[in-house]
């Protein structure tokens, strides 16, 4: 095992001075400090502890500058950009642009000798780009003044709202590194203190004066964890920064501690390639079971996208009792979060449509929330929403149906959105206190999101007027985007799993790292910035280069120190998921002397192909058929059991009904039941009459009116009045109106038809062997004469084709695509004949998106007419399907893969 980097600087401290207490160590993060003092422990060091700094924290201890962060500097920018700049400036615009600026406005305060001088570079750039030709019309001249206001403008803000943070005793961490670099000279360091610096990387010109200060003023120690595999090759930016620091003049007289040579010692490395997050999860949890439990102390699990830390959480081998977690579990990812998320949308959808009720999604979403505990009325809310179809469901009917609980806040409607947070923080707070401790993570998720909404009211109660919900969520989620629930584990013991970031400083044995891809680790060209990369290098600020070079050194300073590496990457390419391993493992494969085992994990699972549904005939089952043979067997019956033997199982021998859906836009049922209604409420005053071109043109003049007054009664109006649904009414009145202008040229070319009945009922038996009588039952939705021959006409949604069967194919005739509608008018034209309300009788199909063509007519062979006897013939093959059902012998059997129940 290679010397650990820690381990070797307390070594070294404790020859210099047994007495601890009078050290100050800086280090890049705070992970570390647990093990610096688990190491003393070790060495049996029982002094006082030295004092441990964070890089940032110890810039902080120089001055009296409170940093400013996030919402509260985005308020203040925002008064500035009112009273300064424009005074118009509206809340919910400022901040799509102002995070970016203020995280320019730092970078140039950290980086930059004379800020002003880059905000002035900028506008000269600015000047030089729209210089003349633009000012050649109106437009361009717009467009110039606009581009050349904002960065005036933009140096008016930095100088405002810097002088105003000042003033309030703030800052931001580039405005107090500022500070502390010109008050250099006034800073008093103690004579008997010291000062080390432990395993820096990637400093700023300004903190590397603030530690050249210390070097000349005070007993100082640098210490950096270095390898020459990329300290002395010039192509490897990991080694960037580093070597600029082993050009100080301090090292002419000094070595460079440490450069080791560990990374081109032996080392087992493995390259896997995976498809997606869960094939990730499934190999690591089968490399961390062949790992010894002595081991797991010395193992590091290290996610480059923390966003897969549910999915190793779930895949952790069970032998594993002791871990740490030290990135946290985002609380943008917890339960709760989700719940409070639906609240917001619940307020964001109503105030963006502008409508008087809440969006039922939104309500069902939350009602349904295990969150919110449902009593039998809220249940019978619920189900009334459904039945109703209430899309928007108003103040009032919310008031009366759950003013009583105690979640209703979440429905009202303040006047005041910041108002809800109060509300929220209330809530959490009453839920910290009823949850017991049973239920652990609940209790410490409603404790966070407690300190969370307090946080956020006091934020956002600082003379700022917050309109509108969608405003209020931006802050919320910048918030929530930031915290996480921290884990209780073992932090030096047992397995390990972390960031990149939080690897600083520590060496492991067994290192694993996942999503070791491009875009990822590194992170690629992502700045987020309005200054452009040239400046950007011209003033010496960092770009994506220098962010690369950083993480480059964390990859290979946790590989340098390993002895057995597992890099793991996601090849699988979807949206912006590029499926490319990281460009770091191209130059390990490339440069390195390694040798690199590359593979390809594949997570099998047990995945078996599902088998086909068959469902025997049990006594019970025989029973419910015979009860249900008892009761009219209709043709929609049937049509159901052709579709799928399973889904008729399901309906009418165990009487499931669907589940009632709520629509937004009308279904294909709703929409076909619209045109039927409607034509049934037209032509209905006609029956036992003969179709006149008077009575057609009065139905084409006001058939509208038919149609909105089923909508009245049986729809929601409101839900016609734009979008899917405006247009699919103004289908529905072309397809009435086709349907008309047919009847109406049918008449004007000489036909004669005669309407017998609108929605007849008909009703007649059948004998079938061991079966007995049956009654057969329908509804026709037209019957008329034409031509004096009798037609059964059934409308259709569907398009229809030729129905013309062959009866010598009779014997395949289930297999015809068009058989579910031979069976319907078969069954209509037996009835007819059956009964003898009719000689003879044509049967067919209108169909809805040919409504000018007509009617499509049953035709076998090539007759069109049918007589008693051909009835007979052809309802037997339809009376096959009520014996098959019948048959005990023969199970019901899934024809399609798709089951609705």
């Amino acid at each position: 095992m290679y010397p650990n980097f820690i381990e070797k600087v307390i070594e070294e401290l404790l020859e210099k001075n047994n007495d601890l207490s009078k050290f100050n160590i800086i280090i890049p993060g705070r992970r570390p400090i647990i093990f610096f003092k688990s190491y003393l422990i070790k060495k049996g060091y029982n002094g006082f502890l030295p004092t441990f700094y964070t890089i940032e924290d110890f810039i902080y201890k120089h001055t009296t500058l409170v940093k400013i962060e996030n919402i509260p500097l985005w308020l203040e920018a925002f008064h500035i950009q009112k009273k300064f700049i424009n005074a118009e400036e509206r809340l919910d615009e400022f901040l799509k642009w102002i995070p970016t600026l203020l995280k320019d406005f730092n970078d140039i305060e950290i980086f930059s000798e004379n800020p002003q001088r880059v905000l002035e570079h900028m506008a000269s750039i600015e000047r030089i780009e729209n210089w003349v030709s633009k000012l050649d019309s109106n437009r361009d001249k717009k467009l110039y003044y606009k581009n050349l206001k904002f960065w005036e403008n933009n140096l008016i803000l930095y100088n405002k709202l810097t002088e105003a943070l000042e003033n309030k005793g703030l800052g931001t961490y580039g405005m107090i590194l500022n500070r502390v670099i010109n008050n250099l000279t006034t800073v008093n360091i103690p004579n008997h203190e010291i000062f080390v610096f432990v395993g820096l990387n990637a400093l700023t010109p300004k903190e590397e004066k603030l530690i050249k200060h210390y070097i000349s003023h005070s007993e100082t120690y640098l210490y950096w964890d270095a390898d020459n595999y990329y300290l002395n090759d010039s192509n490897q930016e990991a080694g960037y920064f580093l070597r600029k620091y082993k050009n100080w003049n301090y090292y002419a007289t000094r070595d460079f501690k440490w450069v080791g040579d560990e990374f081109n010692q032996k080392k087992n490395i493995h390259v896997v390639s995976t498809s997606q997050d869960v094939a990730q999860g499934k190999y690591i949890s089968s490399i961390l079971s062949s790992i010894p439990e002595e081991d797991l102390h010395n193992t590091a699990l290290v996610l480059s996208d923390e966003s897969i830390l549910p999915v190793i959480l779930g895949s952790i081998p069970e032998n594993i009792t002791r871990v740490n977690i030290t990135m946290g579990f985002p609380l943008k990812n917890s339960f709760l979060a989700s719940f409070f998320k639906q609240i917001f949308q619940l307020h964001i959808f109503r105030e963006k449509n502008k409508v008087k009720g809440f969006y039922y999604r939104d309500i069902l979403s939350l009602l349904q929330n295990p969150l919110i505990h449902t009593t039998l009325s809220v249940n019978n809310f619920i189900s009334e929403i459904k039945k109703n179809n209430l899309i928007y469901i108003s103040d009032a009917l919310i008031y009366e149906r759950l003013g009583s609980f105690y979640f209703y806040f979440i429905f009202k409607e303040y006047g005041n959105p910041v108002d809800l947070v109060h509300q929220l923080y209330e809530y959490c707070t009453e839920q910290f206190w009823k949850t017991n401790s049973d239920h652990q993570v609940l209790k410490e998720n409603y404790l966070k999101f407690k300190n969370l909404f307090s946080v956020l009211q006091t934020q956002l109660s600082q003379n700022i007027s917050i309109q509108s919900y969608s405003l209020l969520y931006t802050f919320y989620q910048h918030i929530i985007s930031n915290e996480s629930i921290d884990f209780i584990g073992e932090p030096v013991d047992g397995l390990q799993i972390m960031g990149v970031l939080e690897t600083r400083l520590l060496n492991f044995k067994n290192v694993i790292i996942s999503g070791v891809n491009e875009g990822i680790l590194p992170g690629g060209k992502n700045d987020n910035s309005f200054i452009p990369f040239d400046v950007r290098k011209n003033y010496g600020m960092n770009t994506f280069l220098e962010n690369d070079a950083i993480y480059a050194y964390h990859f290979y300073r946790l590989l340098q120190h390993a002895q057995n590496i597992t890099l793991i990457y996601n090849n699988f390419t979807e949206g912006i998921n590029s499926g490319e391993k990281s460009r770091f493992i191209s130059q390990l494969e490339l440069e390195s002397k390694h040798t690199i085992i590359e593979s390809v994990a594949t997570y099998g699972g047990n995945l078996k192909q599902s088998k086909e549904l068959i469902i025997e005939k049990s006594p019970a089952i025989i029973n419910s058929i015979h009860e249900w043979l008892k009761n009219p067997i209709s043709p929609t019956h049937l049509t159901g059991y052709h579709y799928n033997p399973i889904n008729f199982y399901l309906r009418k021998i165990l009487k499931i009904n669907e589940q009632q859906e709520m629509e937004e836009e009308i279904s294909a049922l709703n929409y076909g039941n619209l045109i039927h209604h409607t034509l049934e409420s037209i032509y209905s005053p006609l029956q036992g009459n003969k179709l006149t071109e008077k009575d057609l043109l009065l139905a084409l003049k006001n058939y509208s009116i038919h149609l909105n007054k089923y909508i009245k009664k049986e729809l929601n109006p409101d839900l016609f009045k734009k979008g899917q649904n405006y247009l699919q009414k103004l289908l529905a009145e072309k397809t009435i109106e086709k349907i008309l202008l047919r009847d109406l040229t049918d008449i004007k070319n000489g036909n004669i038809i005669f309407l017998k009945e609108i929605e007849k009922e008909l009703v007649s038996t059948i004998d079938l062997p061991k079966l007995g009588t049956l009654t057969l039952k329908g509804f026709v939705d037209r019957w008329d004469s034409f031509n004096n021959e009798d037609r059964i006409i059934d409308y259709k949604t569907t398009s229809i084709d030729k129905l013309k069967f062959e009866s010598d194919k009779f014997d395949r005739i289930q297999e015809n695509k068009n058989f579910k509608f031979f069976i319907q008018l078969v069954f209509y034209a037996y009835m007819v004949l059956h009964e003898e309300l009719s000689n003879s009788v044509k049967v067919g199909i209108w169909s809805f998106k040919k409504p000018f063509h007509g009617l499509e007519i049953l035709q076998i062979d090539s007759s069109e007419k049918l007589n008693e006897s051909q009835a007979k013939i052809l309802f037997e093959e339809v009376a096959k399907l009520i014996l098959e059902i019948a048959d005990p012998t023969i199970p019901f059997v899934e024809k399609s893969s798709f089951i609705k129940f």
